[in-house]
């Protein structure tokens, strides 16, 4: 090396601190995971995300997989799900990672993954059990006709249109709350895929669907009940649910943004769910269509709320995005800590169709 040269290098490694590395301070992966965990109670699946893999990276254990996961899921990015719980043999983990495999697209590896997690279960999960042979029977699903059909609300409390099942004429509820499609046994008995099922001007092959009595839903509306259009089918065909026109419009592609939006969320990999704020106070609302309520609170969440002593309650504000509404009328006892469970977030309530 010309000696200028090997000056120069000298004089550069002392202003360096010579041939050191500066190095990052090392990751508590225990603490990394309770930041996680405390960002996700904060409603902020972005910070428990970037918590969660750097615990991971760190050698964090199972709770920062699932972390991680479900916050992933939650902002959409269902490959990092995926990644997170790689190798993982636990059966809940397992049909997590089933979840985020069919939200990534891969309902082929969906469908090897929630059949290891069935054969390690000591006893079968009902989703699991019957998403498998909805898998099956439709490993590439929902192929697209046309481009655009709007459907006449039928004229009961909750939404409800008329569609036709492969050849079978019916009335099908929109239910966010359910996963996948909905079949009443009269319709189908056992759960597969519908080969066609018409929306108008739409149709949409290989809808996956299992199968679920839908009798006391039939009974409370008065009139026979056929099938649940759950979120997975109402979320690839951009559902725009029109309350006071009294429609509902069907699209191959999603419209072009507009109005006062909020951000929507997959929480578990299925429970469509909001963050928002009740009077001033953070919550996660799920979002479900068939509910015949305006607002229905878990029990945690009523109790936080002072005054409040009976079942039906005007709460002051709700804030969902840009949009506030005042005075909006709100239930107890309609959801139990169970629901908050089903969706593993701090839930506090569900926006309903009422």
């Amino acid at each position: 090396m010309p000696l200028g040269l090997r000056a120069a290098w000298a004089a550069l490694l002392i202003a360096c601190g010579g041939a050191q590395v500066a190095r990052a301070p090392a990751v508590d992966p225990d603490a990394a995971t309770r930041r996680a965990a405390e960002a996700w109670a904060g409603l902020d699946p972005e910070a428990a995300l970037r918590e969660a893999e750097r615990a991971l990276e760190a050698g964090g254990g199972p709770d920062a997989r699932e972390s991680a996961a479900r916050a992933a899921l939650a902002l959409g990015r269902p490959e990092r799900a995926v990644r997170a719980l790689a190798g993982i043999e636990d059966e809940a983990l397992l049909r997590l990672r089933g979840a985020a495999q069919i939200a990534a697209g891969d309902r082929r590896g969906a469908l090897a993954t929630l059949e290891a997690a069935e054969r390690r279960a000591r006893a079968p999960d009902p989703w699991a059990s019957a998403m498998i042979p909805a898998l099956r029977a439709a490993p590439e699903p929902y192929a697209v006709e046309g481009a655009e059909a709007t459907l006449p609300l039928a004229p009961f409390p909750l939404p409800v249109v008329s569609v036709r099942v492969d050849t079978v004429e019916t009335l099908a509820i929109l239910g966010s709350g359910a996963h996948v499609a909905v079949l009443d046994p009269s319709i189908r008995n056992a759960p597969g895929a519908i080969d066609e099922l018409g929306l108008g001007a739409l149709r949409v092959r290989g809808v996956p669907h299992v199968v679920r009595s839908l009798e006391a839903i039939s009974a409370a509306l008065g009139a026979e009940i056929g099938m649940v259009i759950g979120a997975e089918l109402l979320v690839r065909l951009a559902a725009t649910l029109d309350g006071p026109g009294g429609r509902v419009t069907f699209r191959a592609s999603p419209p072009a943004s507009g109005g006062t939006s909020a951000p929507c969320m997959a929480l578990g990999g299925s429970f469509l769910a909001a963050p928002a704020t009740l009077d001033g106070r953070p919550a996660w609302l799920t979002l479900d269509t068939a509910g015949a309520y305006p607002l229905a609170l878990t029990p945690d969440a009523a109790e936080g709320l002072d005054g409040w002593r009976s079942d039906a309650v005007t709460l002051g504000a709700l804030r969902l995005g840009a949009l506030q509404v005042e005075d909006i009328p709100a239930l107890r006892g309609v959801l139990d800590e169970g629901h908050a469970r089903a969706v593993a977030a701090p839930v506090s309530g569900s926006v309903g169709w009422g």
